[in-house]
């Protein structure tokens, strides 16, 4: 199998000490890949020069020979390109291009495979909406991090097919497989962070005695696009009154946006009393290894729809905390209720009480307020959280048997190692099924278009022009050879050579032309094959406009 990685380089814009989810896995996926995966060379089909230093940067320092085994793919031929290809792979689920694109190309082509990382935002629901409109089939994938995502992107579909049977009549199906596999996280390292030194190093660092429980979040700390906090402090206060105990709740991570800060800080003031609450921005240099050592539980009580796997619970996981999170997308699918942790219910309107969300999201197109649309009518269960909180409180070998089971799991299900064979197989798979599928035209017979977008111009703007240029026309030399040679010292009047025939054969035809004196359009193209002629037509449109011959119709 020769499989290729479509890639972007991350956003570099974010400010220091944001850490984006997307780029994070993304970058992360790459890591692993170049570690575990077993392709030689490494393929990539990169989106700019930039992203393709990147790859190789990514690959040295994972210990590869860049410049020797990483070969980047110019993208704009993809006759030449790719046509030896298998299966490409892209880390996002902007897939629709590659299934067109694979229309140009002889014989089976290659598999297609996406994955999904969120389902919320416009972007992604036009994506989905693509590969339904694309050309697609059962060879290619939407990997899913999770049942919850899968659903989603699902329903989706539904819901665009519901339109397209209204407003067309058939039946309407995408048919991209979501195949469910984790997003993967690298276990040792998390397990090198949370040794009896750094935990002690950490704690002093925050001041905390040993019998301080100190509960931790991690990641962005924005209501609009992460999670409330509300639910969390409540639960935190509540278990801190109820038990007696100190208990800390420490918030690490960065305000989005910075102004963020100040409500966050009052809503603490107000509704934490009995748990002291820490911020800790990330990159704070004291923890350079992030606070996980220092943590006795670890809490992400999500009710954001931009949510869709969940990687924190999993490092919680990997660093031997038991985690108490939201019953919540794919949170659901790490922590396992009462062995790894605790799953707090959530509830929502019913679907009914939806559409108003939509709406305003499609006439005010703000995302984050469509994300805090939905997000503030989405109840977490305080009282469970509460209940979680003061059982793992007040009981040191729960904590310890819960955050063994989590290191367990995290090492045999959600490691790198095993998680990329997963992906591999996948692929293996995919491109076996392209390889047998018969070979049936994927758009219409002589269909004028590239893509839905990129029609035959020709075709499109048929009206624009006086007249097509018809076989029976008769090409007149008029320019001499000494005219020609300066006409072709001007690049802009030969700009777009790859669409007419190589330069030398151009010269042939113009000096036939002036021997003759005169020749029919069709008995110039006669001589050459079928496939080469749409060049010829191009050339004498090229020699008439630029003034070579003279075009005389016949009868006319």
């Amino acid at each position: 199998m020769s499989l290729c990685i479509q890639y972007s380089r991350p956003d570099s814009g974010q400010e220091e000490g944001e850490v984006y989810g997307l780029d994070v896995a993304v970058t992360r996926f790459l890591s692993a890949w170049f570690r575990y995966g077993t392709a030689r060379p490494f393929l990539c089909r990169p989106t700019t020069l930039e992203s393709f230093d990147h790859f190789k940067e990514v690959a040295a320092s994972q210990g590869i020979d860049a410049e020797k085994d990483c070969i980047g793919l110019d993208p704009r031929h993809p006759e030449k390109n790719l046509q030896t290809l298998s299966c490409i792979f892209r880390p996002d689920p902007l897939t629709a291009d590659l299934v067109w694109r694979r229309v140009q190309m002889r014989g089976s082509g290659f598999a297609t495979c996406g994955l999904v990382h969120t389902m919320s935002g416009e972007r992604i629901a036009q994506a989905a909406c693509d590969l339904m409109l694309a050309p697609s089939d059962a060879t290619d994938a939407l990997i899913c991090p999770s049942q919850a995502i899968g659903a989603a992107v699902r329903n989706l579909w539904d819901i665009q097919a519901d339109y397209f049977k209204h407003r067309f009549g058939g039946s309407f199906t995408c048919p991209v497989q979501t195949p469910v596999l984790p997003i993967g996280i690298d276990t040792q390292i998390f397990e090198g962070r949370t040794t009896p030194e750094k935990r002690q190093a950490q704690r002093a660092q925050l001041n905390s005695p040993e019998d301080e429980i100190i509960i931790l979040f991690v990641g962005r700390l924005s209501f609009a696009t992460k999670a409330h906090p509300l639910p969390l402090l409540m639960a935190a206060d509540r278990a801190a009154r109820g038990t007696k105990k100190r208990i800390r709740l420490v918030l690490y991570g960065y305000f989005k946006p910075k102004d963020m800060e100040t409500p966050f800080r009052a809503l603490a003031a107000d509704y934490a009393g009995a748990a002291q609450v820490t911020f800790v921005q990330n990159g704070d240099p004291r923890f350079p290894d992030g606070l996980w050592a220092a943590a006795d539980i670890f809490a992400s009580l999500s009710d954001n729809v931009q949510e869709s796997f969940g990687l924190t619970p999993l490092e919680a996981m990997a660093s031997g905390l038991p985690a108490v999170v939201s019953d919540w997308d794919g949170y659901r699918e790490g922590i396992r209720n009462g062995e790894e942790g605790f799953l707090i219910p959530t509830l929502t309107p019913p679907e009914s009480a939806g559409m108003a969300l939509a709406q305003t999201y499609y006439n005010e197109g703000n995302y984050g307020v469509a994300l805090t649309a939905a997000a503030q009518s989405t109840a977490i269960d305080v009282d469970e959280a509460a209940r979680a909180f003061s059982l793992l409180a007040t009981d040191a070998n729960l904590r310890s048997r819960m955050g063994e089971k989590g290191r367990a799991r995290a090492r045999a299900v959600f490691d790198w190692q095993p998680v990329m064979r997963s992906y591999e197989a996948l692929w293996a798979d995919l491109a076996e099924k392209r390889r047998m599928m018969p070979r049936a035209p994927a758009t219409p017979e002589n269909w004028a278009a590239a893509h839905p977008s990129f029609p035959n111009p020709w075709r499109m703007f048929a009206r624009f022009p006086t007249t097509p240029i018809l076989p029976t026309d008769i090409l007149h030399a008029v320019m001499g050879a000494e005219e020609v040679t300066t006409l072709l010292k001007h690049e802009m009047n030969f700009f777009v050579p790859a669409l007419l025939v190589p330069r030398e054969t151009l010269l042939e035809l113009i000096a036939l032309i002036r021997r003759a004196g005169s020749v029919h359009v069709q008995d110039l193209l006669a001589p050459f094959p079928t496939e080469r002629q749409d060049s010829l037509w191009r050339c004498i449109g090229w020699m008439v406009k630029y003034g070579v011959c003279r075009l005389q119709r016949v009868g006319g």
